[in-house]
């Protein structure tokens, strides 16, 4: 249900509702259908919005259209024309900006941290002076946002806390901070303070070491506690393919949705994460395979424009695996490419521990775990322990 402000108008018969195509599109009804309508009574405490989160398209696409909007224009016009408006998620609304008609949907709302859990779970906000906006174009709409606000972080991780645990990941504390630490720091920081700063993101990490140390389990539960597009998984022979040039459009077609968007959004585009299994069978040294097509030279040389080439991403994060580290091509190990190393060793008994605690912890929480189990002494005796198993 969406809360509308209201107005008495004469051309509007007695008993009527006068509401414009966008709002009867959101509230899914037609012209001359008879809807329940009710005040709203805000809730008890302060539900007024820190941060609205707008999707900003055009109420009609035209093919080849391009609108860049300016965030210190179009922030004042709309705490101008909609406070004290209560908005929920979802709900779309119109507005004219510099003779466009845009259409803005709201994705997210953020409450105070004095909020109860009913107002935060509601979904709803008031929108007052002191309200910020983050705006996010469509990058298929040629809509570029331009001077977003500094006061805007960007949110990288889904949760607040980060449980190593609950992530299923156990005995790689030091190297899971260790890649927090050099691969994400400057990923915190505003997208204008990032631009203005001239700062390059870490675009690429390899974890490598013996097989069964849990370098997929890691690439895996790093794609899904980032906020950014749903990670892409990429087992490295996949690839290749026997026609002439083909290898090399599965490679540019890893990065196209991350191009359309780095060009739409600029440093505000989300981050896309493209992760590589066995990196080792697409990017060997550049000159040892001598099969005659020399596919396996043009892939590296793909694959290093994309990264580090003169239109190159600052929204991408690749994450390769492999046990061969020696046999990958030495330029895509450089700065600017896959340049931080995180080497998976195999675990020692503390960390097997740590192991046996997450693979055990739904037997123990139902009760199917003896109480005298000592993980300590079952860790000392499986030197071999398995981190995905």
């Amino acid at each position: 249900n969406f809360v509308f402000r209201v107005q008495a108008d004469q051309r509007v018969e007695a008993g009527g509702l006068g509401l414009n195509a966008v709002q009867r599109k959101g509230a899914r009804v037609s012209l001359g259908d008879v809807v329940p309508v009710g005040p709203f009574s805000p809730p008890p405490g302060n539900f007024e919005a820190v941060m609205i989160t707008l999707d900003v398209s055009f109420t009609q696409r035209k093919e080849g259209r391009e609108q860049e909007v300016d965030v210190k224009v179009l922030t004042p016009q709309l705490i101008r024309q909609f406070v004290p408006q209560v908005f929920t998620v979802g709900q779309a609304f119109a507005c004219e900006y510099q003779g466009t008609n845009l259409l803005l949907t709201v994705a997210g709302i953020t409450l105070p941290s004095s909020a109860s859990g009913e107002q935060a779970g509601s979904g709803r906000g008031m929108l007052v002076e002191g309200s910020t906006f983050l705006f996010q174009g469509d990058s298929g709409a040629g809509i570029k946002i331009v001077n977003q606000r500094a006061a805007v972080t960007n949110q990288i991780f889904k949760s607040k806390e980060l449980s190593f645990e609950k992530l299923g990941i156990g005995g790689l504390d030091a190297q899971v901070l260790d890649i927090f630490r050099r691969v994400f720091a400057s990923r915190v920081f505003p997208p204008d303070v990032v631009e203005n700063l001239g700062i390059s993101h870490v675009k690429g990490m390899l974890l490598f070491g013996p097989p069964g140390t849990g370098k997929t389990l890691i690439a895996r539960q790093i794609g899904k506690m980032l906020n950014g597009k749903e990670p892409k998984i990429v087992n490295g022979p996949e690839i290749l393919n026997k026609y002439v040039g083909q290898s090399e459009e599965n490679m540019r077609a890893l990065f196209a949705d991350a191009e359309s968007d780095y060009k739409a959004r600029g440093e505000g585009s989300e981050l896309h994460i493209i992760i590589f299994d066995e990196i080792d069978a697409i990017c060997k040294q550049r000159g040892s395979v001598r099969d005659g097509t020399g596919v396996q030279d043009t892939l590296v040389n793909q694959l290093l424009t994309k990264i580090d080439g003169v239109d190159s991403l600052n929204n991408i994060l690749l994450i390769g695996m492999t046990n061969r580290k020696d046999m990958l091509d030495e330029a895509l190990l450089r700065p600017g490419r896959l340049e931080v190393h995180v080497k998976i060793g195999l675990p020692d008994e503390k960390s097997r521990q740590q192991i046996l605690k997450i693979h055990t912890s739904k037997m123990s929480e139902n009760s199917f775990l003896g109480k005298d189990v000592d993980l300590m002494s079952l860790a000392g005796m499986m030197p071999f322990l398995h981190r995905s198993r």
